[in-house]
């Protein structure tokens, strides 16, 4: 028999089968979708070349400079800041003095506080945000948050981390800056907390120990020149006399604490 008699004989049954009311042959199976590869994220750079990449996207930003907020405060936000740290805050009259670490100094916090890639940084009174800017392309953290009340400075940030996400540089991390009251921040997923607190008062100081004593993973808190009033949560573990942009030659105390076992407030 021919093999074109023998294709034949063994067709005509499965046409047969073809033919018969309500038999469905299933179409093929689609090949699964590819799956995107996510985003590479960009190396780590030194804080030199992190610092020389901030300046350049705040450089043609006005009123963006750490002199500019030093020069001028809106008088609804001075009044905004300094009542947000309670009875001293609207007496002393000095919360919403501007100022940050150098560039050198906050490279020099990050490495006491060590992030990884699972820890979440906050930054609370973060101004324009440039402590955290610095943080996400110098160390392995991907997620940054920087709670500031003062509206202008905030959204200073905010055209600079636009301006970070166009140039690629915050690929596969995110930074987040919150326009609040930090006494009532969320800050559940917190683990590592910078503050700025020169002139925060104990009141204020007192709240935020007590709700970064509520995060769950919370480690390590480092402020500038003034510490956490006493409390259970946190205890000092050591001090550095360290430079800032006001006092780049004789430096300020950089104050390193780290969580108790005592329970949350």
């Amino acid at each position: 028999m021919s093999s074109k008699r023998t294709r034949q004989l063994i067709l005509l049954p499965a046409l047969a089968l073809l033919a018969l009311p309500g038999c469905k042959v299933a179409a093929p199976e689609p090949a699964p979708a590819a799956v995107p590869a996510p985003p590479a994220r960009p190396a780590l750079m030194s804080w030199r070349v992190a610092s020389a990449h901030l300046e350049d996207i705040f450089a043609d930003i006005p009123n963006s400079s750490i002199d500019d907020f030093r020069r001028e405060t809106p008088e609804a936000e001075r009044l905004l800041v300094n009542a947000s740290h309670g009875e001293a805050g609207l007496k002393e009259n000095n919360a919403h003095v501007y100022g940050e670490p150098t560039a050198v100094t906050s490279s020099i916090m990050l490495d006491r506080l060590a992030p990884g890639e699972q820890d979440v940084l906050y930054d609370l009174g973060c101004g324009r945000g440039f402590f955290l800017m610095q943080a996400l392309l110098t160390t392995p953290i991907r997620k940054a948050v920087g709670v500031e009340l003062a509206a202008s400075r905030i959204e200073i940030g905010r055209v600079a981390r636009k301006r970070m996400l166009d140039r690629g540089l915050l690929a596969g991390k995110r930074l987040d800056l919150v326009e609040g009251d930090m006494a009532k921040a969320g800050v559940a997923d917190a683990t590592l907390v910078y503050m700025d607190s020169v002139f925060f008062s104990d009141e204020l100081l007192l709240t935020v120990a007590r709700n970064l004593s509520r995060a769950k993973g919370m480690r390590k808190i480092v402020m500038i020149m003034k510490g956490l009033p006493a409390n259970p949560w946190f205890e000092l573990e050591k001090t550095e006399r360290l430079k800032m942009s006001w006092s780049p030659r004789f430096g300020s105390d950089v104050l390193f604490y780290k969580r108790t076992s005592a329970p949350a407030g």
